[in-house]
C-alpha cells in the first residue's frame, strides 16, 4: 500500500538505509521492529525493485503472518510462499500433490519475474533441489498464428505436434484422456489440453502446425471461457527427468552444464552404488531391485528423494533460483539458528534410527545433514556471494560488524471490549500530531467506524489507493473497496509519527472470501463418466442389466453404435446410442452387494416399480398430511433482524460459504412466518451447520424466547455448549447445559431457572425431554441428528414440535436430485460446499509397514497431537490396539467399535476429547458430529477394503486446525493376480487426486446416506430399482399427492438408414464417447443441441458428418414427440411413422393426402401408421423430408 511506503521514503534514516542497499553496502542489521514493522520496511525497500527478493523465517506459521502483512503493503500478486517439501523416510506409492504444486508455482513465478518477494522457511532453504537449467531448459511458448515446431532430440530435425507430447512428458505432465488436474495433458487430434492449476487449463488448437487459437478452460466443466493470444508452459513439478536427451553434458560458452541423466543411466548408478559397492540386507536389496524396475517403467517420482544424488548429480538450493543482485532478508536470526540446529539434530537422529534398523536412508534426508546449512559457518558462505545483499531483521539486539539501523515500532492489538478507549486514544493521538490510518477490512466494519467517528466528532478523511496522502490528513479511513483484508496487527511507527489500526479484528476476525469451487456446481453431471464393462445399469423400460460394452454395427453401408446390456439368462439388449437417455448407471442403497438382474420380455420390472411406488405413497402420504397440518397451526412470528443480530453475525470469526448464507436466510425467513417452522438442515461435519443454528437461536432470544438444543450424546452436548457460550459471551445471554455431567443439585437449579425464564439457551441430551423440565416460553427447538434418538424420545419431540419452531440438523450428505424430489414434502436447506480455508492434508499411499506406523504415531505425539487408527475388523480390534500399544509404548491407546453400547462409546470419546487418550483404534470414525481439532494424523489399515468415498470422508476428519495434517493410507500386497492387484492399487492411488471416479464414489456415499432421510423407507426398495428410478418414482408420487398431473415422456424409436455414431478418429476414449452420447440423448430443445455442439467444437474440434446425423436424429425424436409419433423406421425409399393410438387424430389423413398425394399410404391397427415415400439419395434429403413431415403433422394436428 503505497501510502505507508511514501511516508517511509520521506524519512531520512530510511533513505540512508535504502541508499546503502542500492550501493550494495552490507550486511545491514535492522532492530526495534515489530513483525508488521519488518514487513513495512521490506515493502519500502523492494517497492521499485525489478528483481525478486527473499525473506527467510523460522517456521511456516510465522511465514503465513508475514505474507498476510506484505500483501497489504505490496498487493496480493506480488508475494509468493515457497513451502518445504515433505521428505518421507519410507517407501510410498504416491502422495498428494498440493505442496509440490505450491512449490513449482513459486519457482515459476520467480523464473518469469511475476513475484516481487518470496517468503520461505529455513527448513525449505536447507533442502536440495535440481539445477534451475534442468527445470527451465525446455519450457515452450505458443502464440496464435505462429507455426509451431520443436527440435527432435534423436535426429535434431524440427517436427510438429507429436514432438509436443514428448516435451510435455519431459516437463512433468502426465497424459490422460481428460485433464482433471494441474499435472495432466491430453491430445485429441489437433487439440492439446494442458492443466495449469487445479481449476483452470489451457486449450491450444492447431491447424496443421500452426496455432489456430489458445483459450483457457474450466477443468470441472471442460468448457472454454477466455481467448488469449499467447501462453508459456512451465514445468508441472520440480522433479524433471529426461530420457529423451541422449547427451549427459553439453558444452556452452559459460562452461559445462550438467543435464539430467537418462533413466537407464540413473538405474545403472543406483545399482552400482547400492548393490555392487555396498553390503545390503536381503530385504533392502529386494526393495532396491524393485525400485529400479519401477524407475525403468517410468514410475519414478516417488523414488526421487530416495535416490536424489543419482537423479541429480548437480544440486542447488532455493538461492540459486533467485536472479542476480537479490536482497536476502533474515527474520529473527537467533530463532532461525535455533530452528536450523534442531532440524540437523532431528535429521541426524532419524538417520541413526533408520541405520540401526537396517533401513534405507533417503539421500534427500542425508543431504540436509551433509549440506552447507548444517555447518556452523553457513551464513559466512552466503555473505561471500557478491550478488546478494543481506538484511537482518530483529526485534532487539544487533549483529556486530554490520551497518545498524534502529527503527522504533510497536504492535497495537485491538480488543472488542475496549472500543470506547480506542476512540478516545485516536483523539489523543491526533492532538499529539500523530497521523492515524484506519483499515476497516470490510464494508460492515467501514460503516460502523464511520458512524462512531461521527458520533465522537473525530475529523477524518475517506482514503483510496489513488489519493496522495499529505501530512494535513490527521485521521484517514481506508475504504474496504481498496483494502479488502487486514494486517495481522496494527502498529505505531515512532519515527514516522504514524499509527495504523487494523480494525477487522475489532468487529470481525478472519480471512477474506474465497470463491466457491465449481466442482460442487458440477457434481450432478457425472452419471456416465466412469461406466465400465461389468457395471450395472438401469433401463427405463426393461430394468436392471449389466453393461457389456459399446458395439459398432455396420449393415448395408450404414454404421451405428449400440450399447450392449446383459439381462437374466444371458439375454442381450442392444440400445441405440440415440436412446441413451433411457439408461442410467445403477446406484443402490446398499454397500457392495450386486443387484438382481431383470428378465427381458416379462412384467417383472413393472411389478417391482409399482411395489416401490406403493411404499413411497404411504410414506409421502404421512409426510404430506403432517406438512398440511403444520401449515394450519398458528405459531409465533419472530420479528425482523435487529441491530444486535447484525452485530452478532458480524462477530463470526470466519468467512461464511455461499451455502451457509443461503441456509441462514431460509431459516430466518421461516422464523418470521406465523406458521411453526419445521426445517431440515443437511451438511457434512465441519460444513458450518452449528453457526446456522447459533444465529437462529440468537434471533429467538432477541424476541425474549427460550431455545432448546437437543443432541444425542453427552460429549456432543458439552462441545456444543462450549461453542454457544463462546459465541454469545459478548451479549447478555444465559447459556446452560443439561446432561449427566451436571450434579443432581445443578440439574435441579437449571430446571428451576428454565421454568422461571432465567435461562435463554439450554443445550442437552434427552434429559431435556424429561417430565420435570418445563420452559417459561420456548420459541425454538434445535435437534441434532434426530435419527439417533429412541422411539420414546421421538414421541416427546413430536409433541414439542406442534407449537414451536423446529430446526433439525443432520450430517448425512444429501444428493441434489433427492433434495429436489423431497422439497415438496419437507422444508430443506442443504450445505453442499465445505469451508475453503482448510489446510490440505498431506496424504501418502503406501504398503503396510510397522516401522512407518510407529514413525507416524510418534511424530504426531511429539507435537502433542492425537491419532485416529482405522481398523475395520471388529473381531480382532482389541488385538490390534495391544499391538500398537507395544509398538509405541508412550502412546495411550484405546479402541472403539460400533458394537459397543452407546454409553461405552461416549466414555471413550470423552477421554479422547479430553486428551486422556491419544491414539484411538476404531472401525469407523465414531461420533460423526464431533469435531476433534487436535487429531491431525489418520492411519488407515487395509484401505483397499474401503470405498474411495469412505476414505475421503475419513480424511476429512483431520486437518481442521492450523497444524499440518497427515493421512497414511496403507494396503497389504497380497499374492494376487497382478492385474487385480494393480487395479486395486490404482483405485487407492486415485485417492490423492480426486478425478471423476472419486466424484462418482462420493455420489454413491450420498445415496447410501439418503435412505434414512424419509424415515420409514427401507434401503431394500432403493436397491430393487436403483437410485435414479427411485428418485423419479418419488417425484411422481409427491406430484400425484399434490394434485399435479404427471406426464410420462413418450419414448420414440428412430431407425433410419443413416450412419449416426461417434468415430474413433474423433473421440477415442470409451468413457468420453458414452458421456457425449448421453449428453446428445438428453437434448430436448434446440438450445440443448447448440450447447452440445459448442462443447464438441470446443473440446474435440468440428464434428464429422456422422455426429451431425446423430444430432439430427435427436431433433427428429423431439419433433416426433410433438406429433405423437412413437416410432419411425425406414424400408428402402419408404419411411413408416407409427402413431400413439390414444392421441391419433384420423382427420390428419385428408390433410396429408392434399400435401403428399400418392406419396403417402395409411394403415390402421393397434398402432396406426403412415408410410411416406421419400427422396433418400442423400442423408440430408432424407432427414429434411422426415422433419418436414413431422412439423406438418404437429401443426395440422393442432388445428
Amino acid at each position: 500500500m503505497n501510502i505507508f511506503i511514501s511516508k517511509l521514503e520521506k524519512n531520512e534514516k530510511f533513505r540512508e538505509y535504502a541508499e546503502n542497499i542500492k550501493n550494495n553496502i552490507g550486511p545491514i542489521n535492522l532492530s526495534g521492529l515489530s513483525d508488521v514493522g519488518k514487513m513495512h520496511i521490506v515493502a519500502g525497500t523492494i517497492k521499485d525493485a525489478r528483481e525478486t527478493s527473499l525473506i527467510v523465517t523460522y517456521n511456516e506459521l510465522q511465514a503465513k503472518k508475514l505474507i498476510q502483512d506484505l500483501q497489504i503493503f505490496l498487493g496480493e500478486d506480488e508475494v509468493v510462499f515457497f513451502p518445504k517439501k515433505e521428505i518421507s523416510p519410507y517407501d510410498y506409492e504416491t502422495q498428494s500433490t498440493e505442496l509440490a504444486c505450491q512449490r513449482i508455482d513459486a519457482l515459476n513465478k520467480i523464473y518469469n519475474k511475476k513475484a516481487k518477494v518470496v517468503v520461505t522457511t529455513i527448513e525449505a532453504l536447507m533442502q536440495t533441489m535440481p539445477e534451475k537449467d534442468v527445470l527451465y531448459k525446455n519450457i515452450v511458448s505458443f502464440k496464435v498464428g505462429q507455426t509451431y515446431s520443436l527440435p527432435n532430440y534423436e535426429t535434431k530435425v524440427k517436427t510438429g505436434i507429436e514432438e509436443l507430447k514428448q516435451i510435455l512428458i519431459y516437463l512433468g505432465y502426465e497424459r490422460n484422456d481428460l485433464v482433471e488436474s494441474s499435472t495432466q495433458f491430453s491430445i485429441r487430434g489437433g487439440i492439446v489440453d494442458i492443466g495449469l492449476t487445479e481449476k483452470i487449463g489451457v486449450r491450444i488448437e492447431f491447424w496443421g502446425d500452426e496455432v489456430d487459437s489458445i483459450r483457457y478452460f474450466n477443468l470441472s466443466s471442460q468448457r472454454s471461457n477466455e481467448m488469449i493470444d499467447e501462453i508459456t508452459i512451465y514445468p508441472a513439478h520440480e522433479y524433471i527427468i529426461s530420457n529423451m536427451l541422449k547427451v549427459e553434458k553439453t558444452e556452452d560458452v559459460e562452461g559445462v552444464l550438467a543435464y539430467p541423466k537418462s533413466i537407464a543411466n540413473i538405474c545403472k548408478s543406483i545399482e552400482e552404488k547400492y548393490l555392487n559397492n555396498q553390503e545390503q540386507s536381503e530385504n533392502n536389496a529386494k526393495i532396491i531391485k524393485e525400485n529400479i524396475e519401477q524407475i525403468k517403467n517410468g514410475d519414478y517420482t516417488s523414488k526421487i528423494d530416495k535416490y536424489f544424488n543419482e537423479f541429480y548429480v548437480s544440486q542447488v538450493n532455493l538461492l540459486s533460483y533467485l536472479p542476480e543482485n537479490y536482497i536476502l532478508f533474515f527474520d529473527e536470526m537467533s530463532k532461525i539458528n535455533v530452528r536450523r540446529e534442531n532440524i540437523v539434530i532431528e535429521n541426524n537422529n532419524l538417520i541413526k534410527s533408520l541405520t540401526e534398523k537396517e533401513r534405507f536412508v533417503p539421500e534427500a534426508i542425508a543431504n540436509i545433514s551433509d549440506g552447507e546449512f548444517a555447518k556452523k559457518n553457513w551464513i559466512t558462505e552466503i555473505q561471500k556471494n557478491e550478488n546478494c545483499e543481506i538484511v537482518y531483521m530483529q526485534n532487539n539486539g544487533a549483529y556486530s560488524n554490520v551497518n545498524k539501523y534502529e527503527f522504533n515500532y510497536r504492535e497495537i492489538n485491538i480488543y472488542k471490549s475496549e472500543m470506547d478507549i480506542l476512540f478516545e486514544d485516536i483523539l489523543k493521538w491526533i492532538n499529539e500530531k500523530k497521523q492515524v490510518i484506519i483499515l476497516a477490512g470490510n464494508k460492515a466494519n467501514e460503516d460502523k467506524i464511520i458512524k462512531i467517528l461521527n458520533e465522537k466528532e473525530i475529523p477524518f478523511n475517506i482514503l483510496n489507493k489513488s489519493l496522495k496522502i499529505t501530512d494535513s490528513i490527521k485521521c484517514g479511513l481506508y475504504s474496504s473497496e481498496d483494502i479488502k483484508s487486514s494486517l495481522t496487527t496494527g502498529f505505531e511507527s515512532y519515527d514516522l509519527k504514524m499509527i495504523v489500526l487494523s480494525m477487522q479484528e475489532a468487529f470481525e476476525a478472519e480471512p477474506k472470501k474465497k470463491k466457491a469451487s465449481a466442482t460442487f456446481k458440477q457434481g450432478e453431471k457425472i452419471v456416465f463418466a466412469d461406466l465400465k464393462p461389468g457395471d450395472f445399469v438401469v433401463h427405463r423400460m426393461h430394468g436392471i442389466g449389466q453393461f457389456v460394452g459399446v458395439n459398432t454395427i455396420t449393415s448395408e453401408n450404414v454404421t451405428k453404435d449400440y450399447i450392449k446390456i446383459k439381462y437374466k439368462n444371458d439375454d442381450m439388449l442392444y440400445v441405440p446410442t440415440s436412446n441413451l437417455d433411457n439408461v442410467r448407471k445403477y446406484i443402490g442403497g446398499g454397500d457392495t452387494s450386486s443387484p438382481k438382474l431383470n428378465k427381458l420380455g416379462t412384467k417383472e420390472w413393472d411389478v417391482t416399480k409399482e411395489r416401490v411406488k406403493k411404499n413411497l405413497r404411504e410414506v409421502a402420504k404421512d409426510l404430506i398430511e403432517l406438512y398440511a397440518k403444520r401449515q394450519k397451526i398458528k405459531g409465533y412470528a419472530f420479528s425482523k433482524d435487529t441491530e444486535w443480530q447484525h452485530q452478532f453475525e458480524d462477530s463470526f470469526p470466519y468467512q461464511e460459504t455461499d451455502d451457509q448464507l443461503r441456509c441462514i436466510e431460509e431459516v430466518k425467513k421461516d422464523m418470521e412466518l406465523s406458521k411453526p417452522m419445521d426445517r431440515l438442515l443437511c451438511g457434512d461435519v465441519g460444513y458450518g451447520k452449528t453457526e446456522v443454528a447459533i444465529r437462529a437461536a440468537f434471533k429467538a432470544v432477541m424476541d425474549h424466547k427460550q431455545v432448546a438444543y437437543l443432541v444425542p450424546t453427552t460429549v456432543l452436548a458439552n462441545q456444543q455448549y462450549e461453542g454457544f457460550k463462546e459465541r454469545m459471551s459478548d451479549f447478555a445471554i444465559n447459556v446452560e447445559v443439561l446432561n449427566r455431567f451436571r450434579t443432581k443439585k445443578q440439574q435441579d437449579e437449571i430446571v428451576r431457572k428454565l421454568k422461571l425464564g432465567e435461562i435463554d439457551v439450554v443445550v442437552g441430551t434427552h434429559r431435556i425431554l424429561s417430565n420435570d423440565v418445563e420452559f417459561k416460553d420456548l420459541g425454538l427447538l434445535i435437534i441434532d441428528e434426530e435419527h439417533r434418538f429412541g422411539v420414546k424420545d421421538k414421541e416427546k419431540i413430536k409433541k414439542l414440535k406442534n407449537s414451536v419452531d423446529v430446526l433439525t440438523m443432520t450430517a448425512t450428505p444429501i444428493p441434489r436430485t433427492l433434495h429436489m424430489s423431497i422439497l415438496g414434502i419437507r422444508d430443506m436447506s442443504v450445505i453442499y460446499e465445505p469451508p475453503q480455508n482448510r489446510r490440505p492434508v498431506q496424504t501418502y499411499v503406501l504398503e503396510y509397514d510397522q516401522e512407518v506406523i510407529k514413525e507416524a504415531i510418534t511424530k504426531e505425539l511429539e507435537r502433542n497431537g492425537q491419532v485416529f487408527y482405522l481398523y475395520n475388523k471388529v473381531e480382532d480390534i482389541e488385538k490390534k490396539a495391544l499391538e500398537i500399544d507395544e509398538l509405541v509404548p508412550e502412546a495411550k491407546v484405546e479402541y472403539a467399535h460400533g458394537k459397543m453400547s452407546g454409553k461405552q462409546l461416549e466414555e471413550i470419546m470423552e477421554r479422547f476429547i479430553n486428551k486422556e487418550v491419544n491414539v484411538l483404534v476404531c472401525t469407523t470414525i465414531l461420533e460423526s458430529g464431533i469435531d476433534i481439532p487436535n487429531a491431525n494424523t489418520i492411519i488407515v489399515e487395509n484401505a483397499d477394503r474401503l470405498g474411495l468415498a469412505q476414505l475421503y470422508q475419513i480424511r476429512g476428519r483431520v486437518g481442521r486446525s492450523n497444524k499440518q495434517a497427515y493421512a497414511y493410507v496403507t494396503y497389504k500386497r497380497d499374492k494376487l493376480l497382478t492385474e487385480v492387484a494393480d487395479k486395486r492399487l490404482k483405485t487407492i492411488k486415485e485417492f490423492t487426486e480426486f478425478g471423476s471416479g472419486f466424484k462418482i464414489a462420493m455420489r454413491d456415499l450420498e445415496i447410501r446416506g439418503a435412505g434414512s432421510l424419509l424415515g420409514e423407507i427401507q434401503h431394500g426398495h432403493m436397491e430393487q430399482v436403483g437410485y435414479d428410478t427411485y428418485c423419479k418414482l418419488l417425484d411422481e408420487v409427491v406430484k400425484e399427492m399434490q394434485g399435479i398431473e404427471v406426464k410420462e415422456e413418450q419414448d420414440v424409436q428412430v431407425d433410419i438408414n443413416i450412419s449416426s455414431y461417434i468415430p474413433d478418429s474423433y473421440i477415442d476414449s470409451g468413457s468420453q464417447k458414452i458421456e457425449v452420447y448421453q449428453n446428445i440423448a438428453l437434448c430436448r430443445t434446440e438450445d440443448d443441441i447448440q450447447n452440445v455442439i459448442d462443447e464438441l467444437v470446443d473440446r474435440y474440434g468440428n464434428p464429422p458428418k456422422e455426429i451431425e446425423n446423430l444430432l439430427e436424429v435427436t431433433r427428429i425424436k423431439e419433433l416426433a414427440r410433438n406429433a405423437n409419433v412413437v416410432k419411425i423406421s425406414q424400408r428402402a425409399s419408404n419411411v413408416v411413422f407409427y402413431f400413439d393410438r390414444s392421441k391419433y387424430n384420423p382427420d390428419i389423413i385428408d390433410k396429408l393426402v392434399k400435401k403428399y398425394e400418392f406419396n403417402v399410404k395409411f394403415g390402421a391397427g393397434i398402432e396406426p401408421y403412415v408410410t411416406l415415400k421419400v427422396n433418400n439419395e442423400t442423408d440430408k434429403k432424407l432427414i429434411e423430408a422426415i422433419k418436414e413431415f413431422l412439423i406438418f403433422v404437429s401443426e395440422k394436428g393442432e388445428e
